[in-house]
């Protein structure tokens, strides 16, 4: 009898394409007169500092090879799944502590000072990363 696939079989690879979704979209967005809605590629790009560059950069190419992970039959496969989530996170993470304004608008509560939400992009990301970190978990190897 052959293994029966479910969804839950899928929701690392889900989780981490959606990471890489929302790296093209919007991650914060502003109301009022300011129309600043800027993507990770935008971070990378134009707008973004050297150092939140980095972040961005890591976040994006963590996602996209714990997708190419999901494909690859080698060996220790589910380490290499975790790591790649982990330098994801870890991207994400370092952005989100060197962008003082984006930092202090989402610990201060959203939207009272500078008016910014978070955009569909970062939120795509975040439930990307919790998508993958319970795929990884149940279906470790």
């Amino acid at each position: 009898m052959g293994k029966k696939t479910s969804i839950l079989s899928y929701l690392y690879l889900i989780g981490m394409a959606l990471v890489v979704i929302g790296c093209f979209l919007p991650l914060s967005t502003h109301f009022g007169g300011n129309a600043n809605v800027s993507s990770a590629f935008n971070i990378i790009l134009k707008d973004g500092k050297a150092v939140v560059k980095i972040g961005a950069i890591l976040a994006f190419v963590g996602a996209v090879a714990g997708v190419v992970f999901c494909f690859l039959k080698v060996k220790k496969v589910g380490l290499l799944k975790l790591v790649s989530l982990i330098a994801s996170v870890a991207g994400g993470v370092y952005i989100f502590f060197n962008t003082n304004d984006f930092a202090k608008s989402m610990m201060k509560g959203v939207g009272k000072i500078t008016k910014s939400a978070p955009g569909i992009g970062l939120i795509l990301i975040i439930v990307g990363w919790i998508a993958a970190l319970v795929g990884w978990i149940l279906n470790r190897e």
